[in-house]
């Protein structure tokens, strides 16, 4: 049953944006669209975060809006947490985020994401579902992509992230 209840959450969290159409025109002003060199509008990202109490790992897919001057992003992540300050605590964390990346048509780019997210206990290898909470998520970071570039290095700090550092590809 509890298996059950969080694909059902991932399901949800991701079919919309897993599933979508990618966006015809990415400028409804021809002139612009031929100025512009833009990024792929689906990544994935694998990332590793380090805190003095706890580490995590975690797997983002983001599907990027061109705008004028920036991007705006919808994510969907997994973590795994491993808190050890003074216990031995694992969380698993499925998270939904929007966020904004900036410098339209540039390699390095300053990206904020923000949302809720779910902490879900793991317990002798099960989920402890009945203890899980809501909670808010964020991070704030540095992205080096090139326009029509299919790698992504990322790097900053966030909450549950922690100081992380990511590596990714684009579609």
């Amino acid at each position: 049953m509890k298996k059950n209840l969080l694909s059902l959450l991932f399901v949800l969290l991701t079919s919309s944006l897993a599933l979508a159409q990618p966006y015809e025109g990415k400028y409804k002003n021809k002139k612009e669209s031929n100025n512009k060199q833009l990024l792929n509008i689906n990544n994935i990202n694998f990332g590793l975060g380090y805190g003095i109490i706890a580490i995590n790992a975690n797997t983002t897919f983001q599907r990027l809006k061109a705008h004028k001057k920036i991007y705006s992003t919808w994510s969907v992540g997994l973590n795994y947490l491993n808190i050890t300050f003074f216990s031995d605590d694992h969380v698993f964390i499925p998270s939904l985020r929007f966020g904004i990346i900036t410098g339209i048509d540039k390699k390095h780019h300053f990206e904020i994401n923000a949302g809720p997210h779910l902490l879900v206990g793991v317990y002798n290898d099960g989920f402890d579902l009945a203890t899980s909470e809501f909670d808010f998520g964020f991070n704030i970071g540095y992205r080096k992509q090139k326009p029509q570039d299919s790698k992504i290095f990322k790097a900053g700090v966030g909450y549950p992230d922690l100081l992380y550092v990511a590596l990714g590809f684009s579609f």
